[in-house]
Formats: structure tokens, C-alpha cells, sequence
């Protein structure tokens, strides 16, 4: 069962009670210089609105453990008795549905993933995916993206293969509004992810293809071939090489 999109898109898993956690938050952003806090949120005691880079969040604790059944868990190994709070982070009013704007992205990324250090978080849930991540990993992913690296596709995206050997994205369009089809022809899943994850790095950082293209691919020769699918939301990827003359 896949987990519901939550209004908060992700969300830090954490060992501590939520009593524990709200006061090694306070603390945290009593100290911190990068991290603000703007006001008590909406949502009750445990509910405070931060300013992170400019932008507003929301971040919200509690004691309920969401349900992982159904989530693809990338370099996680977690059980359900290990966690003791959770802090959903979402965006804020001013910056609602900003999910298609980068910087607000990076802006999110890099509060939790300074939250979730600073928490000593166990793992990552990312809802629009249904992606559970080990937070060593997410936090890795993170600060190399937010580094000039790239984009951490495996966090943020679902990737799911088909019978026919497709490859179908799951969460790109909250970031992207195109969710990526690939047609994997004879190369094999590693070699075809590579190609993938430059893909998705180029159109969760630039924004959506909206007509047919030709790119350069990584092999010498190689042509990666891009079209936009309007009907029904995809854009068809296609990696080759042309024949030999």
C-alpha cells in the first residue's frame, strides 16, 4: 500500500520521544545562526514555523509512527520499535505549492537534512515518492546536491520497472510535472540508470521538457532521444547509438 501524500512531503524519523525532541529543537534554534524561528505554528505546541535561506517552513512533531509498509527503502533498515517521534517539514503559506521552484527544494532539502543531523535522525521518509531512506544516506545525497552535486534522484524519486522492461518514474512530476517513461532497448539496468538519474537531475533542476530533443549521451556516439508526452503526463526517453556507417 503506497503512503499517502502527506501535506508535509517529507519527513525525519526520529529515536527520541516527541517531549525530547521538542526541546533539543528549541535548543537548536535558540543556537543556531542559519535556522530561525518566525513564529509558533498553526498546528498546536508542537508546531513551529522556521525561516531556512529565505523560506518559510513548517515543521510539525508527533508520536505517530507512519505506515512503512508500502514505502521503497533506499539503504534503510528500519523497524517500526526503533522510531520515537517524527518532524514533518512542509512549506510555507507564502510558498505553497512551490515544488516546481529549485531553490525552494534546495531550501527544504537543507533544513532537514541540518535538522536531521542536528536530531540524530534515523531515516527519511520522502511522500511523494513512497521513498524511505537510511538519513546517513539522505543527508550524504543531500549535501553533495546542495554542493553542486547531483541531484538525489534515488531519495527523491521512485523508479519502478515494468514487465516489458520499462522504467517508470513515481514523484518527478510533484518536482518536475512530467513523470519519466524509459524504453531500456538492449542496455542493462545499471547502464540505463545512469543515463536515468542525468535525466532527472536536468529536469528537476530546469524544469520540464516540452518539446522532442536530441542530447548527447555518455558513451561516444550516443544519442538520447527526449519526447514530451502531453496527454498523459510523460516524457518518453529513449538512450541509443546510431548504426555504424
Amino acid at each position: 500500500m503506497s503512503s499517502p501524500v502527506s501535506s508535509a512531503p517529507l519527513t525525519l524519523l526520529l529515536r527520541h520521544t516527541v517531549a525530547d525532541t521538542e526541546i533539543a529543537l528549541k535548543e537548536i534554534l535558540r543556537a543556531a545562526t542559519d535556522i530561525s524561528l518566525a513564529q509558533a505554528g498553526s498546528g498546536g505546541r508542537y508546531s513551529f514555523d522556521v525561516v531556512f535561506c529565505g523560506v518559510t517552513f513548517q515543521l510539525t512533531m508527533n508520536a505517530t509512527v507512519p505506515d512503512m509498509s508500502g514505502l521503497k527503502k533506499i539503504f534503510c533498515n528500519l523497524d517500526d520499535s526503533s522510531i520515537g517521534s517524527v518532524l514533518n517539514i512542509g512549506l510555507g503559506d507564502h510558498v505553497a505549492g512551490g515544488e516546481r521552484v529549485p531553490a525552494i527544494i534546495e531550501g527544504l532539502l537543507g533544513v532537514a537534512q541540518r535538522l536531521g543531523s542536528s536530531l540524530g535522525a534515523i531515516g527519511t521518509i520522502w511522500h511523494p515518492a513512497d521513498i524511505l531512506s537510511g538519513f546517513p544516506y539522505f543527508s550524504e545525497a543531500v549535501t553533495g546536491y546542495l554542493g553542486g552535486g547531483a541531484f538525489p534522484a534515488l531519495a527523491l524519486v521512485n523508479f519502478k520497472s515494468g514487465d516489458d522492461g520499462r522504467i517508470i518514474t513515481h514523484g518527478l512530476a510533484l518536482l518536475a510535472d512530467q513523470e519519466l517513461e524509459v524504453c531500456a532497448a538492449d542496455m542493462g539496468q545499471s547502464e540505463i540508470m545512469r543515463r536515468v538519474v542525468r535525466v532527472v537531475h536536468d529536469i528537476a533542476t530546469n524544469g520540464p521538457v516540452r518539446s522532442p530533443v536530441e542530447l548527447a549521451g555518455i558513451e561516444l556516439g550516443e544519442i538520447v532521444k527526449l519526447e514530451p508526452l502531453p496527454e498523459s503526463g510523460l516524457l518518453k526517453m529513449n538512450a541509443y547509438s546510431p548504426p555504424a556507417t
